[in-house]
C-alpha cells in the first residue's frame, strides 16, 4: 500500500454481506488493505445481478465489482475448526473487523469480540446489523426496506396521495455502512490516544433514523406527523411554496421554491402577470392552493420551451438556484464530474477491456484515494496471505482445501 494514501498502513478483514460492504469498500479506498475473506466457492453477493453480458456467473456480478474495488480475496470457512484458527491467526495482524452476522453467532464459533481482542487487544470490530447487538428488536430479521420502514425513511417518502415510498438503491444499508466507516476511523484515533480496540454497535434502523433531519422535530414541536410532499422539500408547509420540480423539452428541473425567472420569462413573453408586485411577495410567502396552481400553470408552460441545460445555465447566471434533474446517461457527460474525473478507468486484463467506475467521492490532495483496481477473484490472494504471510506450505493449503477449510 502507498504511504501517500490516508489509511496505508492498515488492515481489515471484511466479513461483510450487503449490510457492511459499502464501509470496507471506502476503507479501500482510503489505502486500507482490505482483505475480504469469503467462504469456499466465493461470496453470495457474486450471485447478484445483472451481470456482465447477462451472464450470470460468480466473477461476472456487476454488483460485485463495484462494491469490492481495491479489494483482495481469501477464501475461508469461519465454521470448521481449522478455518478459525486460521482466521485467529489474521486477527493478530488486522486492525478492524467487519461484520455483518447475526448477533451472537460470532460468539458461539468462538471467534466474538471478547475472544478476539484477547489475540488483539487494540482490535476494532465494526458489527453492522438490522437493530444492534442489544434491545428487543436483537433478533428480528430485516433487510433495507425492512430497516427503511423501521428507522421511519419510508413514511416521509411519497406524494400526499399515495403510500410511503422506498428510496432507490439499498440507501438503508449505505448509510449504516457510511456511519460503521466513519466510527471506525473515531475509534482508530481513540486506539491511538488509549491503546484499546472496541467493538462498535451499528444498527442500520437507528442510522437511518439519524438521518429524519427535521421530521423528528416537526413531531416532538408540533405533535404532528410529517406529511409525505412528493418532489417537495419536507420544510414546505402545504400551500407555502411552490413544487420543487418544473418539466423541461427534456426531462425536468430542480426549481428554487419562492423565486421565479420573471424576467426571463417576461423577454419570452409568457409571464403573465406574474411580475405584479402582489404575485411577486405572494409568490415568495404564501399562497392558497388555487393562486399555486396558477403559478405552476405558467410557470410549466413556459418552462417546457427549453431544455433542463438552457434552464439551469440561464438561471444559475441570475443567481437562481435551478438545476437539471440528471439522468444516469446525463451523469457520464456531466462537465463538473468530468472536469474532477469522477470516473476512472478500471482495467480488467483478465477480459482484455477497461472500465468506468465510480472514482473519489472527494478529493484529498494531502491522502489521495485509491485510483479503483477490479474486484479480486474467489480466493485471488490465498496464496500470497497463507504462503506469503502466514507461511503455509502447498502441501498444508491442499489439505485445508481437501477438508474444506479454505
Amino acid at each position: 500500500m502507498s504511504d501517500e494514501t490516508c489509511l496505508g498502513d492498515i488492515r481489515v478483514l471484511d466479513l461483510s454481506n450487503e449490510k457492511g460492504v459499502y464501509c470496507s469498500k471506502l476503507l479501500a479506498g482510503m489505502g486500507a488493505d482490505v482483505i475480504k475473506v469469503e467462504p469456499p466457492g466465493g461470496d453470495p453477493m457474486r450471485t447478484i445481478g445483472p451481470f456482465y453480458h447477462d451472464i450470470p456467473h460468480r466473477e461476472r456480478s456487476l454488483h460485485w465489482w463495484h462494491f469490492n474495488t481495491n479489494k483482495r480475496s481469501i477464501t475461508l470457512n469461519l465454521e470448521s475448526a481449522d478455518g478459525r484458527e486460521i482466521f485467529k491467526k489474521l486477527v493478530k495482524t488486522a486492525d478492524i473487523v467487519v461484520e455483518t452476522f447475526h448477533p451472537g453467532y460470532l460468539d458461539r464459533l468462538g471467534i466474538g469480540y471478547d475472544e478476539l481482542k484477547r489475540l488483539n487487544p487494540g482490535l476494532v470490530m465494526a458489527s453492522i446489523t438490522d437493530f444492534g447487538q442489544r434491545g428487543p428488536y436483537r433478533d428480528y430479521k430485516g433487510s433495507d426496506i425492512v430497516d427503511l420502514a423501521m428507522g421511519g425513511f419510508m413514511y416521509p417518502c411519497g406524494h400526499p396521495d399515495t403510500p410511503p415510498a422506498m428510496a432507490y438503491g439499498e440507501q438503508a444499508y449505505h448509510t449504516g455502512a457510511t456511519y460503521a466507516a466513519i466510527a471506525s476511523l473515531m475509534a482508530l484515533y481513540n486506539r491511538d490516544v488509549t491503546g484499546k480496540g472496541q467493538q462498535i454497535d451499528i444498527p442500520i434502523q437507528s442510522c437511518a433514523a439519524f438521518t429524519l433531519e427535521f421530521a423528528n422535530l416537526w413531531y416532538i414541536y408540533w405533535g404532528t406527523v410529517l406529511p409525505r410532499r412528493g418532489s417537495r422539500h419536507g420544510s414546505q408547509l402545504p400551500g407555502g411554496t411552490l413544487g420543487n420540480l418544473a418539466p423541461a423539452k427534456d426531462g425536468y428541473v430542480c426549481v428554487f421554491p419562492g423565486i421565479l425567472p420573471t424576467d426571463w420569462m417576461d423577454a419570452d413573453g409568457m409571464v403573465g402577470d406574474l411580475k405584479n408586485p402582489e404575485w411577486v411577495m405572494k409568490i415568495f410567502l404564501r399562497m392558497t392552493p388555487e393562486e399555486e396552481a396558477y403559478v405552476v400553470k405558467m410557470r410549466d408552460g413556459w418552462s417546457r420551451t427549453h431544455t433542463k441545460l438552457e434552464l439551469m445555465e440561464g438561471c444559475q447566471n441570475m443567481h437562481i438556484p435551478w438545476t437539471a434533474v440528471n439522468t444516469l446517461e446525463d451523469l457520464f457527460t456531466d462537465p463538473q464530474l468530468k472536469y474532477r474525473n469522477f470516473f476512472v478507468e478500471t482495467e480488467h486484463p483478465e477480459l482484455g477491456e477497461r472500465f468506468l467506475y465510480a472514482g473519489a467521492p472527494c478529493l484529498m490532495p494531502e491522502s489521495p484515494w485509491q485510483r479503483p483496481s477490479r474486484a479480486p477473484f474467489i480466493g485471488e490472494h490465498n496464496v500470497d496471505i497463507y504462503q506469503g504471510e502466514l507461511g503455509m506450505t502447498p502441501q498444508e493449503l491442499e489439505v485445508l482445501a481437501g477438508g474444506g477449510a479454505i
